[in-house]
């Protein structure tokens, strides 16, 4: 085989390699090697799945037809090359009807034949690289940039096989996220906003921990649910509080313990808050205390008793802008100011209900 042809192979087998790792009916797939170790050098591309299975498959490209018998001899070839759950010829190029008409040779697949055009391969793995994030959250991508991507991990599949790197799938799907965010950020921003979600329902009144302020301390329980597939990292809160002719903000700065109790036990014993991850498909659960930020165009001083609305936002790690969890409204009234000085607290319960009543 002279050097093109090595070189046409080698670009072959990466991009079958790619193909199959964007499909979704192989989606079970935990770890991949191309060129994996072995004593007979019979296996190109080793697939272990999540239930402990193991695939090895085995891709002979020609541009001349493949024949019953070469398709025979390699199937002998790799069934003896070690024990594995299943076995696969890959074929890339015009093969002999016979092929298929008698395929599988012994425990061998093989499936209908690839493209010897690495220009066809590639156009192949563009229309799945849309399925594949998209089955992911992401937004679509334009087409330089799928291009690019599909080139990008190409080149990487072919630096592994050099070394014989084990690429896992959480490995295959870090790259991919990472040179989307750094080509296309918007699509990055675009999963995490649909991903992941915060609720919050109510809302714990308190008195601030040093008397001679009287603007409260607001206690609340919130759940963040991050139905992706990759880690969510949150940064920060934010509370924005307004009313008819004032504005106030409040910042996070401790985690209590649940609600109930002496609000200042459950103080006493506040964690300060910091960023944290939530590991997909996964919630967290946890009580936040804000207190309000001391800016010259914030107040800080006493709630009046009128309506006030109360606004969070949240930013996460992979997003440059916060957004916008929930805005409600509030009643402030007597109750509500007479937990000022005291170890009392009052909870509210929160709910955009109201507003779709009234439209009723």
């Amino acid at each position: 085989m002279g050097g093109r042809e090595a070189i046409r192979g080698f670009a072959v087998q990466a991009l079958i390699c790619l193909l199959d790792s964007l499909q979704l009916e192989n989606s079970s797939w935990k770890v991949v090697v191309i060129e994996p170790d072995s004593s007979n050098d019979k296996v190109d591309i080793r697939w272990e799945y999540s239930d402990g299975k193991i695939r090895v498959q085995q891709i002979k490209s020609s541009k001349n037809q493949i024949g019953r018998g070469d398709v025979v001899s390699w199937c002998k070839e790799l069934e003896a090359s070690g024990p594995a759950d299943s076995y696969q010829l890959i074929l890339a190029g015009p093969i002999a009807a016979a092929v298929l008409d008698d395929a599988p040779f012994g425990q061998v697949e093989v499936p209908v034949p690839k493209s010897m055009d690495t220009l066809a391969l590639i156009e192949q793995a563009i229309t799945k690289v849309d399925r594949y994030l998209s089955a992911k959250g992401i937004a679509p991508l334009s087409l330089p940039i799928r291009e690019s991507l599909i080139y990008i991990v190409t080149a990487r599949l072919l630096d592994g096989a050099v070394r014989g790197h084990r690429l896992s799938r959480d490995e295959f799907d870090g790259w991919l996220l990472r040179w989307i965010a750094a080509a296309y950020p918007e699509a990055v921003e675009q999963r995490m906003s649909a991903n992941c979600a915060v609720l919050w329902s109510s809302v714990e009144f308190a008195s601030p921990a040093t008397i001679s302020q009287r603007a409260f301390e607001l206690n609340l329980p919130l759940t963040v649910i991050n139905g992706g597939a990759s880690t969510a990292v949150v940064e920060f809160f934010l509370l924005r509080v307004c009313s008819s002719n004032r504005e106030m903000r409040y910042r996070p700065a401790l985690v209590l313990p649940d609600v109930g109790g002496q609000f200042r036990e459950r103080r006493s014993q506040g964690r300060p808050f910091g960023e944290f991850a939530v590991p997909p498909q996964s919630s967290i659960q946890m009580c936040v205390l804000f207190t309000p930020i001391d800016g010259v165009a914030y107040k800080t001083d006493e709630w009046p008793r009128e309506k006030h609305h109360i606004e969070l936002y949240v930013k996460y790690g992979a997003q440059r802008a916060m957004a916008s969890v929930k805005r409600a409204p509030v009643q402030i009234g007597i109750e509500e100011t007479s937990v000022l000085g005291t170890n009392n607290s009052r909870q509210v319960a929160l709910s955009a209900m109201d507003a779709y009543l009234d439209l009723l």
